[in-house]
């Protein structure tokens, strides 16, 4: 299995690749490595696939995010890139939703599981000020703040789309994670082709 190109401290763990960065937020108090190397054996599989930067950084459990300084500190070690995908779990989710919004060349993000319980008023804040193409958010089935999805809807912002996945609770599993991400990556090649017809789109975008 392939390894991070580079590890910084245990904060960042980079695979190098081309085009674009994938930043990888964990869920409060997760490694880089994720349980049983969840991120590692995602990111490998698909930096194979399509060849982009990855990026995963850890979430210690009593720290406070700054999204931005956390881009700028891996910035020297990634060369050009063009966009960034972020993709959050749980707590880095939320974190997403409320400071995507303030880098550029953040234009699409998949949020998994961000807690609807907590600070929703930063979740909701930080969603309407985004000006990006897509953000996405995934719940399993059996996660707690899935019963409150449709509160999603009070956010105006048509880039604000969020489905529901069957089978999964609040820790989803590594080939879900994959298949989802599978989906949303080959949708923006699609729609940066402009091949609208064959652009892949998320079941129950109720906010189009």
């Amino acid at each position: 299995m392939k390894q991070y190109d580079k590890v910084i401290g245990k904060q960042f763990g980079i695979i190098n690749g081309e085009k674009n960065i994938v930043f990888i937020k964990t869920g409060r108090g997760g490694t880089i490595e994720g349980f049983k190397n969840k991120y590692l054996n995602i990111c490998d599989f698909l930096f194979k696939k399509y060849g982009y930067t990855f990026v995963v950084s850890a979430n210690p459990k009593d720290s406070v995010c700054d999204l931005e300084e956390e881009i700028k500190s891996v910035d020297k070690y990634v060369g050009d890139y063009k966009e960034i995908y972020f993709v959050g779990i749980s707590n880095g989710a939320s974190i997403g939703a409320a400071q995507c919004s303030k880098i550029e060349k953040i234009k699409n993000a998949v949020l998994i599981n961000a807690p609807l319980m907590i600070n929703f008023h930063k979740i909701k804040e930080g969603v309407q000020k985004f000006r990006g193409n897509n953000m996405y958010f995934l719940y399993g089935e059996d996660d707690p703040s899935c019963r409150y999805i449709e509160i999603l809807d009070s956010i105006k912002n048509t880039a604000c789309k969020y489905k529901i996945i069957k089978g999964e609770g609040h820790d989803f599993s590594t080939e879900s994670l994959i298949s989802e991400l599978n989906y949303f990556f080959d949708g923006l090649k699609a729609e940066n082709k402009g091949n609208r017809k064959n652009q892949v789109i998320l079941e129950g975008e109720e906010n189009e």
